[in-house]
């Protein structure tokens, strides 16, 4: 049965989904790692495949850089395990904290075998990753840097010339330089991760529902992203009536991009104001350090300052929004759970990527685009923690290994994933078969 409409989820995949899916509007980043521990079956340690591990003393010996083992304590993460550690001493390392075998299966039907076709494209990119020019990475960190720069500097005059032209901009810029971020949030902490809209609680949120579930669940009913757009935006293949189908496409979709900054920004300090202030952290003070260098350098009123700064915001998030959503992930061609699915007992984690993902050939063809238009999209869900300019030196190993697996990588037209991402909007017929990874291979 497919995910049926008015917050009952059914999963195709036979995923249980945290109980807050069923009423979007309760659900927060928190209350969904919560739940999961009641769903993935790690007896309150970290489960990884079948196994039950105790981690504890190896967060307590790393202190920050394991942050994120804290958060994940009593909930499955294979996914996680598997796809942030290329090289195979994490593996060895694991052995010391293991605890017992689970007593339930895993809530999630993705596999990692050995002769599979994730597993196997990683183990040629460790070998040819040596091969890879040590300076590459320096190109993302120049063009997002020089991007930050001249937001700022744009922003400013701005106010200055008092020009509604150059806020739009100022706007893309903003844009830009948030989804070049996404570049290095994967990684650990680094203050290029901020450059997310500048503020380390969306940092956090964003990391939570992008990387610990979106890159891992990608379009199933565990995807935190597709939830929390919920139920503004439905992209599952649910029933929708008439208004619902089509005011998402011509209302709610534009005011969704629109608010993509100022959404999460109010949500953050309306939550401080329930708890009085204890949730709020001097980093939080980040989020103003373009409007306060729009007053000091704009030579004009704070209110005026604060008034294009919002204009900015809303043209930045109205780039950032419809480029990430039609980025790669939203097609009637695309696996989405309530689709039938390629399998739901063995399903390899890497193809369930290639069945849920779309590349564009435009945006392909630029690292200048690919760093800021979500570019080599499949190959960075796969190997998440590579800086992009690392990924454009894999395509050669990439292509070979599908080739082996009798596999493609889907590559359209910038055109096709905006058109199909509003098909997708109205779609509530779920595809009777699995993708075929094979229908654009003339195409590429």
């Amino acid at each position: 049965m497919p995910p049926q409409s008015d917050f009952e989820p059914r999963s195709t995949l036979g995923i249980v989904p945290p109980a807050s899916r069923k009423d979007p509007t309760t659900l927060t980043v928190d209350t969904w790692l919560e739940e999961k521990q009641d769903t993935d079956g790690a007896e309150g340690l970290w489960r990884i495949h079948d196994g039950i591990y105790d981690l504890t003393d190896f967060v307590d010996k790393h202190p920050g850089g394991e942050e994120w083992l804290s958060i994940t304590k009593g909930t499955d993460i294979t996914e996680a395990f598997e796809v942030h550690h290329i090289k195979s001493t994490p593996e060895e390392l694991l052995k010391k904290y293991f605890v017992r075998n689970a007593k339930q299966k895993r809530n999630a039907p993705f596999t990692f075998k050995e002769n599979g076709f994730y597993k196997t494209l990683k183990r040629e990119i460790v070998k040819e990753l040596p091969n890879v020019p040590k300076t590459t990475a320096r190109k993302s960190v120049i063009i997002i840097d020089s991007l930050l720069v001249l937001m700022f500097l744009v922003s400013i005059l701005t106010v200055r010339l008092w020009s509604y032209a150059l806020g739009v901009v100022a706007g893309v810029l903003l844009g830009m330089v948030t989804i070049a971020s996404h570049n290095f949030i994967h990684r650990k902490n680094n203050f290029r991760m901020y450059y997310f809209n500048f503020s380390l609680q969306q940092v956090r949120e964003f990391r939570i529902s992008h990387i610990l579930s979106h890159h891992l669940h990608t379009n199933t009913i565990d995807d935190l992203e597709l939830s929390l757009l919920e139920p503004l935006l439905e992209y599952f293949p649910v029933k929708k009536s008439p208004l619902k189908r089509y005011g998402q496409v011509l209302v709610i979709a534009p005011l969704v991009w629109l608010t993509f900054f100022h959404t999460p920004f109010i949500k953050r300090y309306i939550e401080a104001w329930k708890c009085k202030g204890k949730n709020l952290r001097i980093t939080d003070l980040t989020s103003f350090l373009l409007p306060l260098a729009m007053y000091l350098f704009g030579g004009r009123s704070f209110w005026d300052a604060f008034w294009m700064w919002n204009y900015i915001l809303v043209c930045g998030a109205l780039h950032f929004g419809f480029v990430g959503l039609h980025a790669a992930h939203h097609h009637p061609d695309i696996f989405h759970d309530g689709d039938v699915p390629r399998s739901t007992t063995d399903y390899d984690w890497g193809i369930s990527q290639l069945d849920a993902v779309m590349d564009r050939k435009e945006i392909t063809a630029s690292y200048f685009l690919v760093l800021t238009n979500f570019g080599d999209h499949c190959l960075h869900h796969m190997f998440p923690t590579l800086d992009h300019a690392v990924l454009a030196h894999l395509y050669p190993l990439f292509k070979r290994v599908l080739n082996d697996f009798d596999l493609d990588l889907r590559m359209v037209s910038q055109w096709d994933t905006i058109t199909g991402g509003f098909q997708q909007l109205v779609k509530i017929t779920p595809n009777t078969t699995p993708p075929d990874l094979r229908k654009y291979r003339k195409d590429n």
